[in-house]
């Protein structure tokens, strides 16, 4: 009976789990895949910039810096800082959000003003991204004060951290265009920044600013787990319709007036003999061809304009066909797209089954007994 309770409470605790992590997945997978590369700052870790010393960035990530004169850098202001890997061993254990990795970059006894930058090409112009990104810092002014023990923050620097998206995929971090997050200071702890932009050309680039204030002894930010998804795909303008022209109506044809009849003319009488006179000219078919001729003119006079060829209806103009919407992506074509959210089902699932033919086993070898 009680192998019988562990087994229930077992099997629970990973359906539990199963389920957290399905529904954890379909949540991220409701705006689409990430599209940023290496988003959580793991290995490989390159030079950046070519000459620069002390500069490791995770591929495909960038640094960007902005170095003083001679006379600002010589008083520590404006320095150019290091950039490194930072490890789960590094103390005091939470110095990476998740993964084995993280990015950090810093500068002792020394302000800066720097960060990172990745360009993301193949965008459809017009959407809609969001970018989101975990951030942490550490500063402390003097740790012989004996404030900052465990590496905790103590007189810190303000230390004006932000991210930003350029809609339009430039590299300068000082573009107007940028859109960014508030500034914060996230201070010894994990905090999510989050930004939208619309992109305005087929690439994006995002980035993160750092500035701190003063030349405190350590000036350290923390960045991991960053994501770039598209919330909604761009607009399409769909015309109106245009309005169809009633046809104009058609003249009622009018009733042809029927002629009148010509009157005969009368004979002519017989003239007397003496004197016998010249000859009178009998009536020419004159009177008749102009009451034929009369008749006509009447009858083209009185003609109806429905003689004349009816004038069609003006054609409809075409109604345009409204643009397609985009499909919205199935979760299988979404899930096809993460195959690592697949791989971490399959696991659990694994470990349901192996989980239940060792408590079977067991529940054998307690029966034999």
């Amino acid at each position: 009976m009680h192998i019988r309770k562990l087994r229930m409470a077992a099997l629970s605790l990973v359906a539990l789990m199963v389920l957290s992590l399905v529904f954890t997945a379909m949540s991220v997978l409701a705006d689409g895949p990430n599209l940023l590369q290496n988003p959580g700052f793991e290995a490989p870790f390159t030079a950046s910039i070519p000459g620069k010393e002390n500069c490791l960035i995770a591929e495909p990530w960038l640094a960007w810096y902005t170095e003083g004169s001679s006379d600002l850098t010589s008083q520590g202001y404006l320095l150019a800082p290091e950039y490194k890997m930072s490890t789960t061993q590094d103390y005091p254990g939470n110095r990476v959000h998740g993964g084995w990795l993280a990015q950090q970059y810093f500068h002792s006894f020394g302000n800066f003003q720097a960060g990172v930058y990745q360009v993301v090409n193949n965008i459809t112009p017009g959407s809609y991204l969001r970018l989101t990104m975990w951030v942490m810092t550490w500063s402390c002014d003097n740790e012989s004060k004996g404030n900052c023990s465990g590496a905790v923050s103590g007189d810190p620097s303000a230390m004006h951290l932000r991210i930003g998206i350029d809609p339009d995929g430039g590299t300068d971090p000082y573009a107007g265009e940028i859109v960014w997050t508030s500034e914060v200071n996230a201070y010894d702890a994990w905090q999510q920044l989050q930004v939208e932009a619309t992109a305005t050309g087929s690439s994006v680039t995002v980035f993160v600013y750092s500035y701190p204030d003063y030349r405190s002894q350590d000036n350290n930010v923390y960045l991991d787990d960053a994501s770039l998804v598209v919330v909604a795909p761009p607009a399409t303008n769909t015309p109106m319709p245009t309005d169809t022209p009633e046809p104009s109506p058609t003249s009622e044809v009018t009733d042809t007036p029927i002629p009148t009849t010509t009157p005969i003319p009368s004979a002519t009488p017989i003239p007397s003999a003496t004197p016998i006179p010249s000859a009178t000219a009998l009536p020419t078919a004159t009177v008749a061809k102009t009451a034929a001729a009369t008749e006509v003119v009447e009858a083209a006079a009185s003609a109806t304009p429905a003689t004349a060829a009816t004038s069609m209806p003006t054609q409809a103009a075409a109604t345009a066909v409204p643009t397609e919407q985009p499909q919205e992506q199935t979760l299988w074509q979404k899930l096809a797209a993460n195959p690592g959210i697949i791989l971490l089902v399959i696991a659990l699932v694994l470990v349901i089954v192996v989980l239940v033919i060792s408590l079977n086993n067991r529940n054998r070898r307690q029966s034999y007994r």
